[in-house]
């Protein structure tokens, strides 16, 4: 099976085949649309006088202006079997805890869980006609940032709300409009204050689930001068070591297809890998546990924290929670996950080893290795005095003094391999014990490795239930390990970072905390690591190396652990601004993991909605040297009419960006537009539609420049299968007197069959001498070639037409947001099964 298959089928349930009960609601209108059912909205939103007449004037236009009939049809949208108001609950709540239990279910299976609400600056849930949780971190706050339901920025601020409201469309700009603006309900109001970077999503969800239900959800956002407001995913930098499966690497080589620890202490795939330029401060963290490591990461980026309860005690509870490292202090604890395995207990390990005959051509021979502790404690011996010479020897080396180490080691090399060690004499004071056999040494060699620098457990051997582990620990102290009874400290020492990793871990899942201490060699010499108890759990570890040690003071020890985390105090953390490169990316399930040996997250992943009518509308102001970015996906059943209406308006040297994706619905008109006022102003639209059976994308962008010396750019991707028909519809205008304009469209358009459709509708209107216009457009099909190409390379058509398409959309993917480029991606996967034959 296909990895893109897996990935189908994963994302089965993304279809969203469930609705909720919806018989508890708070209040369900009637259907169709009359003054009645606008004066109820008003007065139940305890609006003042001067919204119900700002609706009732719509509601009028709306009556009066004829259905669109220069797009695609819509005499089959029966405006008058809409319930245009449904009120699921009686307020919007601050608390996630608040919100009524059967909705916080369906946001859950949704994807949005509890846990990702701490990775956004601000979140908004709208379901139905209400946003049902509105929220923004205190930090944004308290520098005057704004972010609340429409509703209550009417109410809180009604000065500054009437100011904006309906300045950029206006109630006659299109008949959608004036629907939205009579009945409208939900949505956001964003204000962010002059100076302000906002670097975090400002990010609303939404959900229809009632049948012939209408969403008319209205937003405005102010984004006063030289304030931005954009999505930046977390990250770490180059070179930070993540943990996978058999040692760690470092996470600018992460592949798809890595399996990596996640915080649940197992392992999970990498699904998306991202890398992106970054200007902003770097995280450096320090912590107690491991010396050898530090965190290096972005503000934004998510780490698995327990706040520290008092300054100067250790915590009496360890209650984790998901914190952005700009919010992280020194005292607070990191977590470090305890291994969780899997592993069904066996009989034995087969290796298969080659063996030569002379002149004639090696065998390969079958050698067992044994599920039992005793074989587990002689593995410990190996890996802390043994090496193999030659792929003929494999020798163990202990000091003369160790008599009974060696003694056991003699009997069970003889026991399990059956032939008896040679003991070398005593040289320097120490003893080695040399086998020869070819085949041990190399099935040791080559599951083991050869020496201190190949040294490594594999996962059959870490693994292992908790009583072989116990002996593969005590055969590992016997030989690299000490006891000082003065100190009342074990420590165990390597010059090996996998093993000293691999005992901490051991140490962990017996029950046992530990730390790794890393000292630093001038070059020729290694550095060593030295794996240090943690004294309240001396008499623990005594018991499993079988020396008696008294448990030392809570007090004593920084650490704390429980079944599934060792949690480590932060002991220093500095902030640098740098210009960067970092590194992020998803894993599948989980969506976290290991990196510098701590539990970190890889943000938010957003999900989108489905039902049946759909006409939101969106009003951004962008004030001088101002910068905002609105990114979003939709992705609706294929029954909903989707005719939004969205517009920025733009002053000097001030930008906007339109990152807008299109897939689902029975119809979409959406032309998200840039009105550029003042000089300087620039306006952006990269855009992408993908349209299937009996699907209609109309959709596009209007740049209008009212100012000399603006600039624009338009590029538009659409993709139809299966006969479906996706249209590029834009207007470029540049007025009178606006000298010095610069703009390019771009349409490129990708048709998958001969059913399909593609139609380019570009409208240019230049009234002005002194300007710099360019305009492209392409159609083209999948070729043969490069279907031959992929195939010839194992794909089957149906991949190698997905890989082809993920290709065409890949200017708009990389400008998404992390997890949206990875819905993206899941998406159009979605979108292609079975698009042959």
């Amino acid at each position: 099976m296909s990895d893109d298959t897996k990935i189908l089928e994963e994302i089965g349930d993304y279809k969203y085949g469930f609705h909720d009960r919806d018989d508890n609601y708070a209040f369900k209108s009637e259907k169709g649309l009359s003054r009645e059912v606008v004066e109820n909205i008003s007065r139940m939103k305890g609006e003042p006088q001067w919204m119900l007449d700002f609706r009732l004037k719509a509601l009028d236009h709306f009556m009066k202006r004829p259905m669109p009939n220069w797009g695609p049809e819509l005499k089959e949208l029966d405006l008058d079997n809409i319930y245009y108001y449904v009120k699921p609950t009686e307020k919007s709540e601050k608390s996630w805890d608040d919100v009524p239990d059967d909705i916080k279910r369906t946001f859950d299976k949704l994807g949005v869980p509890e846990a990702e609400q701490k990775f956004l600056a601000g979140l908004g849930a709208q379901y139905e006609s209400e946003m049902v949780y509105h929220s923004i971190q205190k930090h944004l706050e308290e520098q005057g940032v704004i972010f609340l339901s429409i509703e209550d920025g009417l109410r809180q601020y009604p000065d500054l709300f009437k100011e904006y409201f309906g300045t950029v469309i206006p109630i006659e700009d299109n008949k959608f409009a004036a629907l939205n603006s009579a009945v409208w309900s939900g949505g956001s109001f964003v204000y962010v204050p002059k100076g302000v970077k906002v670097d975090l999503p400002l990010q609303a969800y939404f959900r229809l689930n009632t049948a012939n239900v209408g969403q008319f959800e209205r937003t405005l956002i102010i984004v006063d001068e030289g304030a931005s407001v954009h999505y930046v995913e977390g990250c770490f930098l180059e070179g930070a070591q993540v943990r996978v499966r058999g040692g760690e690497k470092a996470i600018e080589d992460i592949q798809v297809g890595d399996e990596v620890m996640t915080h649940l202490g197992r392992y999970r795939r990498v699904y998306h890998t991202m890398k992106r330029p970054y200007h902003g401060n770097i995280y450096s963290i320090r912590f107690y546990g491991d010396s050898g490591r530090e965190l290096k990461v972005t503000s934004e980026h998510p780490l698995l924290v327990v706040s520290r309860e008092k300054a100067n005690e250790r915590n009496k509870d360890f209650k984790s929670v998901w914190k952005f490292a700009e919010n992280v202090q020194v005292g607070d604890y990191l977590a470090i996950p305890i291994p969780q395995p899997v592993a069904e207990p066996v009989l034995a390990h087969s290796v298969t080893v080659p063996i030569g005959r002379g002149r004639h051509v090696p065998i390969d021979r079958e050698v067992h290795l044994p599920y039992e502790p005793d074989f587990f404690r002689l593995l410990g011996y190996f890996f802390a005095e043994g090496h193999v010479d030659n792929d003929h020897y494999l020798s163990l080396s202990f000091h003369a003094e160790e008599t009974e180490y060696l003694a056991d080691a003699k009997e069970l090399v003889e026991r399990y391999f059956g032939k008896s060690p040679i003991a070398n004499k005593p040289r320097q004071n120490g003893q080695t014990l040399v086998l020869a056999s070819t085949e041990i040494a190399r099935t040791f060699a080559r599951e083991f490795g050869s020496n201190v620098y190949e040294k490594h457990i594999p996962d059959w051997v870490s693994n292992a239930e908790s009583r072989l582990l116990a002996e593969l620990v005590k055969g590992m102290w016997s030989g690299d390990g000490s006891y000082d009874p003065k100190k009342n400290m074990f420590r165990y020492n390597t010059a090996s970072a996998d093993l000293a990793y691999a005992f901490r871990d051991a140490c962990l899942r017996l029950g046992v905390a530990a730390s790794v201490n890393k000292q630093e060699r001038a070059l020729p010499r290694k550095d060593i690591f030295a794996v240090v108890i943690a004294s309240p759990f001396n008499s623990r570890f005594g018991e499993i190396v079988g020396v008696e040690a008294p448990n030392g003071s809570d007090s004593g020890s920084p650490f704390s652990m429980d079944e599934n985390f060792l949690y480590v105090p932060i002991k220093e953390i500095t902030v640098e601004e740098m210009e960067t490169e970092v590194y992020n990316f998803s894993v599948e399930e989980d969506e976290s993991y290991v990196a510098e040996g701590v539990i970190s997250h890889n943000c938010t992943a957003p999900q989108y909605t489905t039902d049946s009518f759909h006409s939101g509308v969106i009003e951004i102001i962008v004030k001088k040297g101002a910068r905002s970015r609105y990114s979003t996906i939709q992705n609706w059943s294929t029954n909903v009419y989707n005719l939004v209406t969205q517009r920025a308006k733009v002053f000097e040297n001030a930008t906007h960006e339109w990152v807008d994706a299109n897939l689902g619905s029975k119809v979409t008109m959406k032309y998200p537009s840039c009105y550029l006022m003042e000089p300087g102003a620039h306006g952006e639209m990269l855009s992408m539609a993908f349209a299937s059976v009996g699907q209609i994308q109309d959709a596009g962008s209007k740049m209008i420049h009212f100012a000399p010396n603006t600039t624009s750019k338009i590029t538009s991707k659409s993709i139809s299968k299966s006969g479906g028909r996706a249209s590029y519809r834009g207007l470029l205008k540049v007025y009178k007197g606006a000298k010095g304009v610069k703009s390019n469209v771009v349409c490129d358009a990708l048709l998958l069959d001969p059913k399909s459709r593609s139609d380019t509708y570009p409208y240019i209107e230049i009234d002005e001498d002194d300007v710099t216009i360019g305009h492209e457009a392409s159609v083209s099909k999948v070729g043969e070639e490069q279907l031959f190409y992929l195939m010839s390379r194992g794909l089957s058509e149906e991949e190698a037409t997905t890989m082809v398409v993920s290709g065409f959309i890949e200017p708009l993917v990389k400008e998404l947001p992390m997890e949206y480029a990875v819905e993206m991606n899941r998406l159009i996967q979605l979108q292609m099964e079975g698009s042959i034959g």
